[in-house]
């Protein structure tokens, strides 16, 4: 039985992610510092443990390698949330390296056989080629506070594919695009869906961010939970996106949530985010080679977020 490490095990990704490789039969250690993350996220089966851990402490994560043992490591710990980047780019940005940093220290202390770790599709830039493909350049602007975050997770690409390589270990680089379902974030600091669902069950004036026309593709948890536990065994030294090419416009999604809750669509726009992402759809091709079941669509999955 294969021994996995999940960082960020209680937030949203990570801990549907967990779900997914615990139905897969693997024995699952989590870590996290609830910045995020929530224990009723947290997985109750008999091969999950769970250790509060901040990635930041070199010793405490040190000593969870060394008691667990593990063969493999998924590291999705991370500050996320687009007010972040924004609030707090300097934390964003600086402790986000310092945790991968630690990881791999870690991996190299204790011969990890293969390391999985969470990039972003925010690495493109904001307006890269559509669909998007692996190959397209990472795109970084030093004057754009937003890339706090997207320099954070492009290093931590370079940091695991040259530790990897320099160790004689497997790794995965993945993208995740836009991901929604339940256990979101929301209260500023969420994804799109969340917070337009909160907006409305307010019952005050709508408004959205931009003009609408941004465009975005979004992958339901569970298929992104699936597509990763199967990518530990079908793939290797390789980047691969994590998402669904469902595309919509930021307009037409806050239109259909309202039309599921049978609410009125009078929206008001605010200024957009700086250096906000104009459109993003992934090339799945990869994906799509490995992956074969179906992908759960955009109104099935956003019924199941508004009907609570």
């Amino acid at each position: 039985m294969k021994k996995i490490i999940v960082t960020g095990a209680a937030g949203f990704l990570g801990s549907h992610l967990c779900d997914s490789l615990l139905e897969k039969g693997y024995k699952v250690l989590g870590i996290d510092n609830f910045f995020r993350g929530k224990k009723e996220n947290l997985p109750n089966h008999p091969l999950f443990t769970f250790q509060e851990i901040n990635c930041l402490d070199l010793n405490e994560l040190k000593t969870s390698f060394n008691h667990f043992n593990p063969d493999i490591v998924i590291h999705y710990a991370a500050i996320n949330g687009t007010r972040y980047f924004y609030d707090i780019p300097y934390q964003v940005c600086n402790e986000n390296i310092k945790m991968t940093q630690n990881v791999l220290t870690c991996c190299q202390l204790y011969n990890i056989e293969k390391i999985i770790y969470a990039s972003s599709s925010e690495v493109y830039g904001p307006s890269p080629k559509v669909p998007t493909k692996e190959t397209e350049p990472i795109k970084l602007f030093t004057q754009a506070t937003r890339d706090s975050y997207a320099s954070s997770k492009a290093m931590g690409e370079f940091l695991v594919k040259l530790w990897a390589e320099t160790n004689n270990s497997d790794y995965l680089i993945i993208r995740p695009f836009n991901t929604y379902g339940p256990r979101m974030a929301t209260n500023g600091y969420g994804q799109v869906i969340p917070e337009f669902i909160e907006r409305i069950k307010t019952k005050e004036q709508f408004f959205m961010y931009g003009d609408g026309n941004q465009t975005r593709s979004f992958c339901y948890v569970t298929d992104h939970a699936n597509i990763v536990s199967e990518l530990i065994t079908k793939s290797k030294n390789d980047i691969i996106n994590v998402g669904f090419n469902e595309e919509i416009t930021i307009y037409d999604l806050a239109k259909t949530i309202h039309n599921i809750m049978s609410v009125d669509f009078n929206p008001t726009f605010k200024e957009a985010w700086s250096n906000d992402t104009k459109w993003r759809k992934p090339d799945i091709s990869k994906i799509l080679n490995i992956y074969k079941k179906e992908f759960t669509s955009l109104l099935k999955g956003l019924k199941t977020m508004t009907i609570k």
